[in-house]
């Protein structure tokens, strides 16, 4: 299913045939790049959510999902059905692989939380535009201008100076901010393995594959843990609700779809902007008012964000790919014919 309806399906089509003018493929682009803005302010309310809640945090990753998975479900099963029947074993696995990572993602960003400072946690689990443009240039040897260069680095020191600068280094906290990393690197992979398998899956039995997965993992963690799923107030219901069609089906799923039109460097570089968002709900419902190094931090993320998107060289034709092939120039099926 494409969100941009049959006149989408066909424009993609053909420029999976090799038929389409740079002008489309641009147009694509551009069309999902809007998509990404609108899904990182989405995005952008989850921490506000997330403090109003008194729920643990592995109920709110799981109703998150699971609220979201409710939904995309049955739409998924009664329209979209032929989709899961058409998927090869490697897609499978793919779309199980993108789900582990994202559930393990919440689970060690969770561990992180424990043992570090929030503003430590969120700096460097933030950096995830590292580790794309990492696997991007390993799998395919992608390289980023030295101009894309330079809004990454406003937009991460953008968000060092929302955190305040708070990075602890002390050996009680290093264990946090490791995890932190490896929580970074996680999402990482869940973006790469999404714009390889949304230039072959429609929308919506991929995002169900993947969200199904993460419940599952996250289902699992608490269990082992011990950690309630039930027994909330019906305030925390609400906003299980909110995060489920806030952050994940105007969010995640967003940034799913737009994974088929832009390489997941440019996902992972808007989702910086996500501390701007989160720091203005926070002035607005929260009464917590920025300081002014907050305000030039958030005015410098959107300057890098900004910078890099139009920095980021976009390509001509959008096509579907097999693994190694890089998914900016290589052929397959693409989603609209899926």
């Amino acid at each position: 299913m494409s969100l941009l309806g049959p006149a989408g399906n066909r424009m993609a089509a053909a420029l999976g045939r090799g038929e389409g003018t740079g002008r489309e493929a641009r147009g694509l682009e551009r069309r999902a790049g809007w998509a990404v803005a609108a899904g990182v302010t989405a995005v952008s309310f989850a921490a506000l959510l997330v403090r109003l809640s008194s729920a643990p945090a592995e109920a709110l990753a799981f109703y998150r999902l699971g609220m979201a998975l409710g939904v995309l479900l049955p739409w998924s099963l009664l329209f979209r059905r032929e989709a899961y029947r058409r998927l090869t074993r490697a897609e499978w696995g793919l779309g199980l692989m993108a789900g582990l990572f994202l559930g393990l993602h919440y689970v060690t960003w969770f561990y992180s939380l424990q043992h570090t400072s929030v503003l430590s946690s969120t700096v460097l689990v933030t950096l995830q535009p590292f580790f794309v443009l990492a696997i991007g240039y390993g799998l395919w040897r992608r390289r980023v201008t030295a101009r894309a260069a330079v809004g990454l680095a406003l937009a991460i020191a953008g968000g060092l100076l929302i955190g305040g600068g708070d990075l602890q280094v002390a050996t009680s906290s290093l264990r946090g901010d490791l995890l932190a990393l490896g929580a970074a690197a996680l999402v990482s992979v869940y973006l790469v393995v999404g714009e390889v398998q949304r230039r072959r899956q429609e929308l919506l039995s991929y995002v169900c594959v993947v969200y199904g997965t993460a419940v599952g993992v996250i289902g699992l963690m608490a269990l082992a843990r011990g950690v309630p799923l039930a027994g909330f107030a019906a305030r925390d219901w609400w906003l299980f609700a909110g995060l489920a069609v806030g952050p994940t089906l105007l969010g995640h799923t967003v940034f799913n779809w737009a994974l088929a039109y832009v390489p997941a460097s440019r996902v992972a570089v808007a989702i910086l902007g996500e501390p701007v968002g989160a720091t203005l709900w926070a002035w607005l419902f929260l009464a917590e008012v920025p300081t002014g190094v907050q305000l030039a931090g958030a005015a410098l993320i959107l300057a890098g964000v900004g910078w890099y998107q139009a920095a980021a060289a976009p390509s001509l034709s959008v096509h579907g790919l097999s693994i190694p092939e890089d998914p900016e120039g290589g052929s397959g099926v693409p989603p609209g014919r899926r």
